[in-house]
């Protein structure tokens, strides 16, 4: 069979050739020390399902060979100093899936060729991109996975998404975000993953999550939340982690947590809470991690808690508790078989008091 010869430059200014046979699936270029690269050589090229150009040093790169790649299904250029780039070509990849741009210094990027595609996932983590517009996205029927953390988004209309019915990860987090409507993405019954931590949010909705029956991850901890209302999340019963730490909430109800039985982590450290009813963890048995306190510089001031709804969650090995909260628990408990290990260690440093 013939051999396609790409040619490139190594950050050292040696001249590189990678041959590749008509036809082979991948080309795997990462971490070749790839500064500039001649992509011509794939223009035609049947068969290729994926080029894989992370982490290397390209400042820039022109995608226009790729446009004549019929199969292409996976591009990734995560961790190249692009600054900007060029997608049009792509609009030609119909059968394009996933796109990885993170971490290429991006200040800006417009995804109108990416309208023509097979999309599922698509990455733009990691840059400097202060707006986006993901109307072209509404086309993209079978979208699973957006992910934009750590950049400078302040707003973001996830309006187009309402037709991405398949969409199961959504990842906003480390952005300047004071505002999120999830309305428009409510009917996306596939969400498992949801990422708002570290944003602005001192306001957030979550009933448009009541349709989510198999969501798994919530985080949005480091907002300045002082209210958040939990009811939505009765419906989500594969619901395993929860993260609420670092914001401004006064009052939690947790009761709407007794419907999720698989619940392996919650954190609610770093708040405002003056008083937390456990009752409704006790349907929890899956738990893990119960993180009530983490030394932030604002913290929970809980005077009293009662920990005897705990002692149900057989799996419970890390609990932090403030060491100024009096800690109670019913004393018909104090003999019971397979004490959870976090409590455990509370009764060795005898911080419960027995009721």
């Amino acid at each position: 069979m013939a051999r396609i010869k790409i040619s490139y430059t190594d950050k050292d200014g040696r001249e590189r050739i990678y041959e590749v046979n008509e036809g082979e699936v991948s080309i795997p270029l990462r971490r070749k020390k790839v500064a500039d690269i001649d992509l011509t050589p794939l223009a035609g090229m049947t068969g290729i399902v994926s080029l894989d150009l992370g982490a290397n040093y390209l400042d820039s790169v022109d995608l226009t060979p790729l446009g004549e790649c019929p199969d292409l299904e996976s591009i990734n250029l995560f961790k190249n100093p692009l600054g900007t780039l060029d997608i049009e070509p792509l609009k030609s990849c119909e059968k394009l899936q996933e796109l990885n741009l993170g971490s290429t210094e991006l200040a800006s990027i417009s995804l109108d060729p990416l309208s023509g595609t097979d999309l599922r996932r698509i990455r733009l983590f990691n840059n400097q991109i202060s707006e986006i517009d993901l109307r072209p996205l509404s086309a993209c029927r079978n979208l699973e996975s957006l992910e934009l953390e750590n950049n400078q988004l302040s707003g973001i209309d996830l309006v187009p998404l309402s037709n991405c019915k398949h969409l199961n990860q959504l990842n906003l987090m480390y952005n300047e975000l004071t505002t999120l409507d999830l309305s428009p993405i409510a009917d996306c019954q596939e969400m498992k993953f949801l990422y708002l931590h570290h944003n602005m949010l001192s306001e957030i909705d979550l009933s448009p999550m009541e349709k989510w029956h198999d969501f798994r991850i919530l985080r949005l901890g480091g907002n300045d939340l002082e209210f958040l209302d939990l009811s939505p999340l009765s419906n989500c019963r594969e619901l395993r982690r929860l993260g609420l730490a670092m914001n401004r909430i006064s009052e939690l109800d947790l009761q709407p947590l007794e419907n999720c039985p698989e619940l392996r982590a919650l954190d609610v450290a770093g708040n405002d809470i003056k008083s937390l009813d456990l009752s409704p963890l006790a349907k929890c048995e899956s738990l893990e991690d119960f993180y009530i306190y983490s030394d932030h510089p604002d913290e929970n001031d809980i005077n009293e808690l009662d920990i005897s709804p705990l002692f149900t969650c057989g799996s419970l090995e890390d609990l932090t508790v403030s060491p100024h909260t009096e800690i109670h628990a019913k004393g018909n408990l104090k003999n019971s078989d397979d004490i959870p290990f976090a409590i455990e260690d509370l009764i060795e440093e005898k911080r419960i008091k027995w009721d």
